[in-house]
């Protein structure tokens, strides 16, 4: 039997938020057209996690109060940008992986998850961070828990 102090801390991540450490956690979230990104700097053990419902603010994103930036993708992506630079920790140290994105019946002439999932793409090209891991897109939502501390990613798709 494990005794407690083994055990890592757990993390359920609601939608529009945002999750950072420097120490091992279990993150765990749900996702139907939202998009997780995980960023980790995995020679300095540092991961941040966010759930982003939309994929552009837009210019409006750098003068939006936090809470709700962190809805959307591209608003996010520059707060995680932001937190690792002040640890000192430059975009070369940086990896991403992208999870959700479902294209879900309701949302089909939107396209919701689809452009969450381009947008997610598109603001970690601009930093020159690479996606090393990608389970997006189809028609339902996936369940995700990361260990920050080695990156790996247990994922679930929903029937």
């Amino acid at each position: 039997m494990a005794d407690a102090s083994s055990i890592e801390p757990r993390v359920f991540l609601q939608p529009g938020e945002l999750f950072t450490s420097e120490s091992p956690v279990k993150v765990k979230t749900v996702l139907g057209s939202c998009v997780a990104i995980v960023m980790r700097a995995p020679l300095r053990g540092m991961a941040a996690i966010s759930h982003c419902m939309l994929p552009e603010a837009g210019d409006a994103g750098r003068v939006l109060p936090r809470g709700e930036a962190l809805r959307y993708v591209d608003a996010t992506v520059e707060i995680m940008m932001r937190g690792f630079s002040a640890r000192g920790i430059g975009h070369g140290e940086l990896e991403a992986k992208l999870f959700g994105g479902a294209q879900q019946a309701a949302q089909e002439t939107y396209r919701i998850g689809y452009k969450n999932v381009e947008a997610a793409r598109a603001a970690l090209a601009r930093h020159g961070i690479a996606v090393v891991e990608s389970v997006t897109g189809g028609r339902h939502g996936t369940v995700i828990e990361v260990d920050t501390g080695t990156g790996v990613v247990l994922v679930k798709r929903l029937s």
